[in-house]
């Protein structure tokens, strides 16, 4: 009984786990302070705001969409907190007001996608866009400043010698697990990327999900943006343009499917991982700039193609 149960346990870990020890085990050869506690820290505060997108992400693959806006609202953001604040609005209400934002925005998602028709990569595509548009147009296409204490605070505290937007991180994590995992929002989005039409037959519009579940991401969304906007300490346009693929190459990492409606965030945390120690492993070993892409696109590609492979085979 106990080896089955370990059996089991271990089928549920994913893959991306597995290669992330190995990664790890690989840069520790080849730079010997690489499993230092300060290197430890710094890939968990580099992960921080992408991985509070890849939570948003995974909450939208699971309706088997993709939200290419994540983004540009991050961005949007940044720039509209401090284009806020420049005029006079306290700048903890400007977050408020930014975060406000992106849900609307992921709110117009919804709806273009669900009464629409429109495939989300497109209507997604399109609001980034656009949201990255309005970005350029606030700030004149250039950084933007607003000096405030509160920055300092969020990145520069630590609990049990961890940074305060990590810990912000893993209380995002655990709302979206709860949300995803023990509430009737949580099912119904499930049901969104398993079976719509059995979710409309139990008298549940998928067009009041979906329109919630992009609105809901939009928030998290907007969590990710303030983080980064204390951590860059100015508004910047651009400064999350791409996060989007990484995020969903995160969530397809963890095992989320794109076509089932199953996975999780759980998952999703090892992808973000594994990319974030690629970067640092291969910063750490000296590798030069030019061929990280590229590098880190073959391994994260190889990762998804063995886990595809893996999940294949344990439905045989």
């Amino acid at each position: 009984m106990q080896k089955n149960s370990f059996k089991q346990t271990m089928k549920r870990v994913p893959p991306v786990a597995y290669m992330l020890v190995i990664i790890i085990v690989i840069f520790s050869f080849m730079a010997p302070h690489y499993l230092s506690f300060s290197n430890f820290r710094n890939v968990l505060i580099q992960s921080t705001p992408l991985m509070i997108v890849a939570f948003a992400q995974t909450c939208i693959v699971l309706t088997q969409g993709t939200d290419l806006s994540l983004g540009a609202q991050v961005s949007f953001v940044t720039v509209f907190i401090v284009f806020l604040a420049q005029r006079g609005i306290i700048l903890e209400a400007a977050m408020v007001i930014a975060v406000c934002c992106t849900m609307l925005i992921g709110a117009v998602n919804g709806l273009i996608v669900a009464k629409g028709n429109i495939p989300p990569f497109i209507a997604t595509y399109g609001m980034q866009n656009i949201v990255n548009s309005i970005s350029l147009l606030l700030t004149a296409g250039s950084s933007v400043y607003f000096s405030s204490f509160t920055y300092r605070i969020v990145t520069e505290t630590t609990i049990l010698f961890i940074p305060l937007m990590v810990w912000v991180a893993v209380a995002v994590f655990v709302i979206v697990w709860v949300v995803l995992r023990k509430t009737k929002f949580g099912t119904n989005i499930y049901g969104l990327g398993g079976n719509r039409e059995a979710l409309a037959l139990a008298g549940i519009s998928p067009v009041k999900c979906l329109i919630k579940t992009y609105a809901f991401a939009g928030m998290i969304a907007g969590i990710a943006g303030i983080i980064t906007l204390c951590r860059v300490e100015s508004g910047q346009p651009i400064v999350a343009n791409g996060w989007e693929f990484q995020a969903v190459a995160a969530t397809l990492l963890g095992g989320t499917s794109l076509r089932e409606g199953k996975g999780g965030v759980t998952g999703t945390i090892f992808g973000v991982l594994l990319i974030q120690i690629i970067k640092n492993g291969l910063n750490v070993v000296g590798v030069q700039s030019i061929y990280q892409n590229a590098i880190i696109g073959s391994i994260v590609l190889a990762a998804i193609i063995i886990d595809a492979v893996v999940r294949i085979r344990a439905k045989e």
